[in-house]
């Protein structure tokens, strides 16, 4: 949605904002919801629990399509191949190795030769955009396959938790804005009568209005919540804090787009009395990867494949932070080959197994965006930060902000619980995790807000690390 249109859809009066919304979700659900999309959808809950040798073989053959696609109809793509000597033949033959070949693909480059790196021999059926959260969107063209295996992905997922492969009553939190921001009465949701699925605002969740996101959660009743865990998190905490009791009780809730941390788990488990599942994925056409019901998260290498690289550009080992490089088979339209996508995961200890009957490989976290890692001298790589609130009382809300290898700032939505004991002690708790030399400032805030597209940015490093 343009600017312009927003200005108008947030102006209109409530009946006219649902009219529009599911003309729009009607749009959608003809055009993600084929023939072609139930039958995507069989041939990946099939994968699910077949044997690794069918998936390994599988893979290979969908490397083979991307490649192959790739060096005849993407002019970016076929003038790296050609130089580095990579035929036809050689991606039908072996396509590992010729991926092994190739560059990685950078942000910025992605970003602007988005025309040039497109696949002429396929239709453009739908263009997107990232959220910006670097500063500007990036471009992302689709094609009908493009968007029925992407949502066939995501519906598998569903299916893997325990969920109906029909659509299910649901309730998701996004930075769609579908309200007024300035709004200061209910309804700040929309229902997506197409979609079952109500979608709440994420830019009105203050003290004042969570007593009435309750009273519509009652009242609706979802199966699954859905989206930022930061937005759930928050009202998670308003249940928690008020001891109020909800009329339901939802099969599962499912996060993505931010970090999920420990505490926002707990909370969130806590409050709807369900499991937590986490999920990745990005609107450029990732490969997925997926919580299972055992808890752990699986790399979805039926969509694509996944390399992992430390900070000093080399293969990364076992329990280390790393970049994620990704080729991907999700987006055909948009081939994304070895491209460096910025986010990081912790990589579990070698040959973990799952015992829920998946087995594609394991990793340990998704530690978030590579600028949302923290980097010392001291330290290195330093993830997963909300250990270091462990044991702590008082604090509503924080941000934790590097603007240097020497210098950290912790911004704070505070009650009277976080005293000077509560502050020495964080203070501590940073420099175990970060390092003595480094210069902490503790600031005491009414608000902290809410990054591009409604994100909220629990950590930020404002500094690059080249790798």
């Amino acid at each position: 949605m343009g600017k312009f249109q927003e200005k108008v859809y947030n102006n209109l009066p409530y009946p006219f904002k649902f009219v529009l919304l599911n003309i729009k979700a009607f749009q959608n659900t003809k055009q993600r919801y084929t023939k072609e999309f139930h039958a995507f959808l069989e041939e990946y809950i099939a994968l699910w629990n077949a044997d690794s040798e069918v998936i390994k073989n599988y893979q290979k053959e969908r490397l083979v399509v991307l490649l192959s696609e790739a060096y005849e109809h993407s002019a970016w793509y076929s003038e790296k191949m050609k130089e580095l000597g990579i035929t036809l033949k050689t991606i039908q033959e072996n396509p590992h190795e010729a991926l092994a070949k190739m560059p990685i693909l950078k942000k910025s480059e992605r970003k602007t030769n988005a025309d040039k790196i497109v696949n002429t021999g396929r239709n453009t059926d739908g263009v997107g955009y990232t959220s910006g959260t670097s500063g500007s969107p990036t471009i992302n063209y689709l094609d009908s396959e493009s968007i029925n295996r992407s949502f066939a992905l995501w519906r598998r997922f569903h299916k893997a938790i325990g969920l109906d492969t029909q659509k299910v009553r649901q309730v998701r939190f996004s930075g769609r804005l579908m309200v007024r921001p300035d709004a200061k009465k209910p309804p700040f949701w929309v229902y997506n009568y197409f979609e079952r699925q109500l979608l709440m605002s994420t830019y009105h969740l203050t003290d004042n209005n969570l007593g009435h996101y309750v009273k519509k959660l009652n009242s609706f009743k979802p199966i699954l919540l859905d989206g930022y865990p930061s937005a759930i998190y928050i009202l998670s905490r308003y249940i928690n804090q008020n001891d109020l009791k909800l009329s339901f009780t939802p099969k599962a809730i499912a996060v993505t787009a931010e970090t999920l941390y420990d505490y926002q788990r707990l909370e969130i488990e806590k409050a709807f009395n369900c499991h937590v599942f986490n999920q990745y994925a990005s609107s450029e056409g990732s490969p997925f990867i997926t919580e299972c019901v055992e808890g752990n998260l699986h790399l979805n290498l039926d969509s694509g494949v996944f390399e992992f690289i430390n900070t000093k550009g080399e293969t990364a080992k076992a329990g280390e932070v790393a970049q994620l490089v990704v080729t991907s088979f999700t987006n055909l339209k948009t081939p994304l080959i070895r491209y460096n996508i910025e986010d990081t995961v912790l990589l579990s200890e070698n040959n973990k197994k799952c015992t829920c009957g998946c087995e594609m490989p394991i990793i340990e976290k998704l530690t978030g965006r590579e600028d949302d890692i923290l980097w010392t001298e001291e330290k290195g790589y330093v993830g997963r930060m909300d250990t270091a609130y462990k044991g702590l009382e008082g604090i509503v809300k924080s941000q934790i902000i590097q603007e240097s290898p020497k210098e950290i700032i912790v911004n704070l939505i505070a009650d009277q619980q976080f005293d000077d004991i509560m502050k020495k002690n964080l203070v501590h708790n940073l420099k175990t995790r970060l390092g003595e030399n480094i210069l902490y400032k503790i600031n005491t805030v009414e608000d902290i807000p809410l990054g591009p597209n409604g994100k909220f940015d629990a950590v930020k490093r404002n500094f690059k690390i080249e790798l």
